[in-house]
């Protein structure tokens, strides 16, 4: 929620302080990129101190960037909120250790969906709360949501039980490694193993596709059908509430059924349809209908690929290896939107053109997967193809 109070408010804020259109892109760009770098280490940090106190960590992080959103009197400063609200995020991969190490890995991928579907139903009423605080104060909806972030704090410290066991006195050892050491051997596991390598370019090549709604939306709909901010807006809302739905709901349901693998290649079908629907789409209709379809896809692919990720996984390693995979989402988030941008220049459809060839790709690349079939001892990584 307090993602989608800010993130629809940043441009106008930006823009009061004479932003350019490019310092603009740069304001949403440098959160991804601050992913890109924290999130392998706080997974790595997680799996040696704890899932709890990194992800309080990230949490009052998250509160203090806000808080500085909140206070921005300058471009600079909302710099410095988007990279500190960006490093606080970057506990997102905890998040999905923690998941994993509560769950049976055969119900992974449906838990996983919980993730998306609290993210999902976040932006769909986070908007709508930004911009009726903002009527009240420029400085309210960092406020707010400082306050949800401090509220979670609470909750957390007083609910939240640990999952892994308590360090070892050598992990506490001053002569442990630094940092950024935990984000190369997360990331050197994977690309020791084929399996994760091949499900982790699979989570890159289906977030590239989703990212390029994110800066086009809204001046598709302005062009094409003429709508105004409000009216985008819902179809914001619309899609992250189907998509929530999904995630949410069926996912838990159909793979344990089914198997990640095979829900990964029924729902990118739709997910390439979807974009490609958008692409052509004459009428406000079929444009939802584009929508509808992108939301089953990426609703059902997202939480299972996740849910391949954790299984392939050494134990031992969950989160650090789920923090690389947060670093390629948020890589994703980057090149997506950039590719979209340039395209835009060419076609109003074309970037969801574009993105529906990269679904596709992702689609034909679940072909070669073979789904695990029992779960994994601490020993190591399953040896799937």
């Amino acid at each position: 929620m307090g993602f989608g109070i800010v993130l629809p408010l940043l441009p106008l804020y930006a823009d009061r302080f004479g932003a350019s259109g490019l310092t603009v892109g740069l304001l949403v760009t440098v959160y991804s990129v601050a992913q890109f770098f924290m999130a392998p280490i706080w997974g790595r940090l997680s799996d040696r101190y704890g899932r709890r106190p990194i992800l309080l960590l990230g949490l009052l992080g998250s509160a203090v960037a806000y808080l500085v959103f909140a206070w921005a009197g300058s471009v600079a400063a909302l710099f410095a909120s988007r990279i500190l609200g960006g490093i606080g995020g970057s506990t997102i991969p905890v998040a999905e250790a923690y998941i994993a190490d509560v769950t049976p890995p055969e119900r992974r991928a449906g838990n996983m969906g919980l993730i998306g579907a609290a993210f999902g139903l976040g932006f769909t009423v986070g908007p709508a709360l930004g911009g009726i605080t903002s009527s009240i104060s420029a400085a309210a909806p960092g406020y707010l949501a400082a306050a949800l972030c401090l509220a979670n704090v609470i909750l957390a410290a007083a609910l939240l039980p640990e999952t892994r066991p308590r360090p070892r006195a050598e992990a506490r050892s001053p002569r442990r490694r630094p940092g950024w050491a935990f984000t190369s051997e997360g990331l050197g596991t994977a690309l020791r193993v084929p399996a994760l390598r091949r499900v982790l370019a699979l989570y890159f090549l289906f977030t590239v596709s989703f990212a390029v709604i994110q800066p086009t939306l809204s001046l598709f709909g302005a062009v094409r059908f003429g709508l105004d901010a409000r009216q985008v807006g819902y179809l914001f809302a619309f899609l992250g509430l189907v998509s929530a739905v999904i995630q949410g709901g069926l996912v838990r349901r159909l793979a344990p059924r089914f198997g990640e693998t095979r829900l990964i290649r029924i729902c990118g079908i739709p997910f390439a349809a979807g974009l490609l629907l958008l692409a052509w789409a004459p009428t406000l209709g079929w444009t939802v209908a584009g929508l509808s379809l992108l939301a089953v896809g990426y609703g059902g692919t997202l939480p299972s690929v996740l849910g391949l990720v954790s299984r392939v996984a050494p134990p031992s390693m969950q989160g650090s290896v789920l923090g690389v995979g947060q670093s390629i989402g948020s890589l994703a988030r980057i090149v997506g939107p950039a590719a979209a941008g340039a395209a835009l220049d060419v076609s109003i459809g074309l970037p969801y053109a574009l993105g529906a060839a990269v679904a596709a790709l992702g689609t034909l690349g679940a072909l070669g997967l073979t789904q695990p079939s029992a779960p994994r001892r601490d020993a190591g990584p399953v040896a799937a193809s």
